[in-house]
């Protein structure tokens, strides 16, 4: 599919622009015009700014943030408004960042089990689509199995992340752990957690 002139594209990273090169060309510009945006600013821009400066309508800024989520461009997400992770300069913003993750993690993933009855569907779904021939394009079902996988590798990161934190609290809770003084305890835990096999 072909690019952007350099106009709108010029700024911007070979490998995102490749990302992203599946999605309506007005999309890929509107992607284009934020990314260079933030890049310039080095610094958190509102969503309303970001709309204003650029003529987004909210849904265009939201086709741009689906387009963008689990890409290299790494929006994130501050108390401040939206800045290339490059460019983070708080480590308060990473620390409000961490906790709001967390917390919407939390409760999408709660929201979402009360739907795993439809979400365990999806496969004869998605078959019935195919022997209907209503699904038969291969760039649609390419897509389609490349966000599948993009959800799949955040889902593993952060059992990976959960796992690794359990791991710890169990080890500081080790008899040998506690009733220590606290010098001598953390380099037991440090020792403890190296001697553990890596998560699975």
């Amino acid at each position: 599919m072909p690019k952007y002139p350099a106009k709108s594209s010029q700024n911007i990273p070979v490998a995102l622009q490749d990302e992203i090169s599946n999605a309506a060309l007005r999309i890929q510009r509107n992607a284009f015009e934020v990314y260079d945006l933030l890049d310039r600013r080095k610094a958190p821009v509102t969503v309303e700014k970001i709309q204003e400066e650029l003529d987004l309508t909210p849904d265009e800024y939201r086709n741009v943030r689906q387009l963008l989520s689990g890409t290299s461009a790494e929006l994130y997400v501050t108390q401040d408004g939206i800045v290339l992770k490059k460019h983070l300069s708080e480590e308060e913003q990473r620390y409000w960042h961490l906790s709001w993750s967390l917390g919407l993690f939390r409760e999408s993933g709660e929201q979402l089990v009360l739907d795993k009855d439809l979400l365990q569907r999806a496969p004869d779904a998605l078959l019935k689509l195919m022997t209907d021939r209503k699904l038969k394009e291969e760039s649609n079902l390419r897509s389609l199995l490349t966000k599948t996988q993009r959800v799949m590798g955040t889902l593993v990161n952060v059992m990976d992340m959960y796992r690794k934190i359990e791991r710890t609290i169990g080890v500081a809770l080790l008899p040998s752990i506690k009733g220590k003084d606290w010098p001598q305890a953390v380099k037991e835990l440090k020792k403890q957690l190296k001697s553990l096999p890596p998560a699975t």
